[in-house]
Parts: C-alpha cells; sequence; structure tokens
C-alpha cells in the first residue's frame, strides 16, 4: 500500500507544477495531497505501536528507528501549508515521502551497504578526480585565456568545461581554439573514461561481496534447520553453505526422473517433495533429502521425484559433493547412514 501512496504524492507534486493543471485542479490536487499526509501519518501511527514505540514516553517515543523521519513526511505538506507556503510550493513537499520507502526497502539498503563498504576506495578516487580536474581546469586557463576570455578567463570558469569534458558530456559550449587546449581536452577524455571504470568496477565488486555474503548467510540459516547438519558444526556448515544453492520450486515441478544419470541431491528447506515409486509414493518435508544415493553409488536415479507444494531445496552438485566427501569424510557417512535408516524403514514397510 505505501508505494502506491508514495506514486500518487509523486504525482501530484509533480503534476502540480504544471501551469495549466495546476491552476485547473489547484483545490484538488491540495486536497488529494493533505489526504496522503493523514493516511502516512495514521501509517506511522501504526508502526508505533507495532514496534512498541507508543509506550515509552516523552520524545523517545517519536525517536530512533527513522520514526523522525516518518513523522517528518507525513507533517510536512500540511505544516508548509499553515506556514503560508503557496499551495504549489507546499505540495513539493510530499517529496519526502519517498525517503520513508527508501528507508524500508531492501534494494537501497543494499545500495547503501556497499557505498559504505567501499567508501575508502570511492573517496580514493574521488580525490584523484578532483585533483585531475583543477590540473586540466589550470591548464585551461593557462593555454586558452588569451584566446577566448568569456570561457577560460579564470579557473572557476574552466572549471564547467573541466567538469562536462572528463565526463565526455560536452554540450559544445566550451571548445579549446588552439591545438595545445585540443590535446588537452583529448587526454581528459580518456582520463575521464577510466575514472568512471574505477568506480563502476568498485561498486560492481562491492555489489558482488554484498550479494554473495546475503546468500551465504541466507544459506547458512537453510542449511543449519536441517537435522543432518545440525550436529556436524559450525566449520563443517560453513563449508556446507559455501557449496549449496537455493532453488525454488513450484508445485508439481519435477525435481528428478528414475532412469536418469544422477548429477545431485536435494535437501528439503521448505515444503514437501512427493518420491514416486513403483507400488507407492512417499512425501519427504523438511529436512529430508533425496538423490544421494545416485551420488554415492553412480547408479541411475532410482525413483521420479516432484514437488507435491511450493518448496525451498537446497541443491549439492556431484562435484562439490566428491570434494566436500574427500575432506569431510564424516558428512558422507551421515548420509550414508540415514540412506540406510530410510531404506530399511521402506523394506519394512513393504513386507
Amino acid at each position: 500500500m505505501e508505494p502506491v501512496l508514495v506514486a500518487a504524492g509523486l504525482g501530484i507534486a509533480i503534476v502540480g507544477t504544471m501551469p495549466g493543471l495546476a491552476a485547473a485542479h489547484d483545490q484538488a490536487l491540495t486536497a488529494a495531497a493533505l489526504a496522503i499526509s493523514g493516511l502516512f501519518a495514521l501509517a506511522y501511527l501504526v508502526r508505533l505501536r507495532a514496534t512498541g514505540q507508543a509506550e515509552r514516553t516523552g520524545w523517545r517515543r517519536f525517536a530512533g528507528r527513522g520514526e523522525l523521519l516518518d513523522l517528518g513526511g507525513a507533517l510536512a505538506v500540511p505544516l508548509a501549508l499553515l506556514g503560508g507556503l503557496a499551495a504549489r510550493d507546499a505540495r513539493l513537499f510530499g517529496l519526502l515521502w519517498v525517503l520513508g520507502l527508501v528507508r524500508r526497502t531492501d534494494a537501497f539498503r543494499l545500495v547503501g551497504r556497499v557505498v559504505v563498504a567501499e567508501r575508502e576506495p570511492l573517496l580514493g578516487v574521488l580525490g584523484a578526480f578532483s585533483v585531475l580536474l583543477l590540473l586540466a581546469a589550470t591548464l585551461a586557463y593557462l593555454l586558452e585565456r588569451d584566446v577566448q576570455p568569456g570561457v577560460f578567463g579564470s579557473i572557476p570558469a574552466a572549471l564547467w568545461w573541466g567538469i562536462v569534458t572528463i565526463t565526455t558530456t560536452g554540450y559544445g559550449d566550451a571548445v579549446p581554439a588552439t591545438a595545445a587546449g585540443r590535446l588537452l581536452a583529448g587526454l581528459l577524455m580518456v582520463t575521464g573514461i577510466g575514472t568512471f571504470a574505477l568506480w563502476a568496477g568498485i561498486l560492481a565488486n562491492g555489489f558482488g561481496q554484498e550479494i554473495r555474503r546475503r546468500e551465504f548467510v541466507r544459506t547458512w540459516e537453510l542449511v543449519a534447520q536441517v537435522p543432518l547438519f545440525r550436529a556436524l558444526g559450525a566449520g563443517l556448515i560453513a563449508e556446507i553453505s559455501r557449496l549449496l544453492r537455493a532453488r525454488r520450486l513450484p508445485a508439481g515441478r519435477t525435481v528428478m526422473r528414475q532412469g536418469e544419470t544422477g548429477d545431485c541431491m536435494y535437501f528439503i528447506a521448505e515444503g514437501e517433495l512427493e518420491v514416486q515409486l513403483v507400488d507407492r509414493s512417499i512425501r519427504l518435508g523438511p529436512g529430508a533429502f533425496v538423490g544421494e544415493l545416485a551420488l554415492i553409488t553412480g547408479a541411475p536415479r532410482m525413483a521420479t521425484v516432484v514437488a507435491a507444494q511450493p518448496s525451498l531445496v537446497l541443491v549439492l552438485e556431484v562435484a562439490e559433493f566428491r570434494e566436500l566427501a574427500a575432506s569431510r569424510p564424516e558428512l558422507l557417512r551421515a548420509i550414508e547412514a540415514e540412506a540406510s535408516r530410510r531404506a530399511a524403514e521402506l523394506a519394512g514397510a513393504a513386507a
């Protein structure tokens, strides 16, 4: 619901700057902005109560966890109107509504964590960029001030040319006239491409590390829920988490077919898988696993397995299984023991 309100509020703030529409529907736009402010205020009070903030006393009930930001966004438009600001300008304070949405959106929080984690290399490149820009503007001033005093008559004036040149977004309003000035512009453009490539590489590497970290934590939590791994210790769980891949399966999806070559095994984290044998079907829930015999013996799949309901499984490929079995034989023994116990239960049930 909140994204819809934010989108509506942003639409009102933007449309309200169009002279024709603003003049014809000024009161309606203002009323809609106030209504959205009221809904945000109501959502703010609901969040206070849900998080226990309402039980605090004094200013503490409004501080912490971004409550002040939410409160400011809810009251910004009404306070601007009460302060005597014109309606079309007061509605622009509705842009603050997006800040609360940003704070509660995982994607924006991910960007913030990446920037904070990579702040040192980013600031290093920014420092180099600033020095390069100042040097380029100074050289352009020395080379072009006599030829084009209106454009390069001072270093501050030359800085604009330096910015649009180093970012390769020049508008043609400032072009060096001397050969040395053009050579400087060419070098600056090439250097600018390299500078922004450094920034892009740092951010891309930061995003990759953050995503891998999140996936590792998520996989760790899922692995720790599997009874087979729970007693093997944190070291082995960490190693397994690095090798496993989480996969979501819709209901009815075939996981493996009888007779095909086994190249992986599956640990069930959520949902149920149905093992379809010749004479009956067996349902396995969270904590169970399937496909291990094909990895241990190299024999074809003995049964067809489908997802009985939407499920989340952890996949262990054969190469990773062999690597883990060689370095951690206790895991192989645990899987073999569980497979033998399950086979005995199936044999007993058949008898």
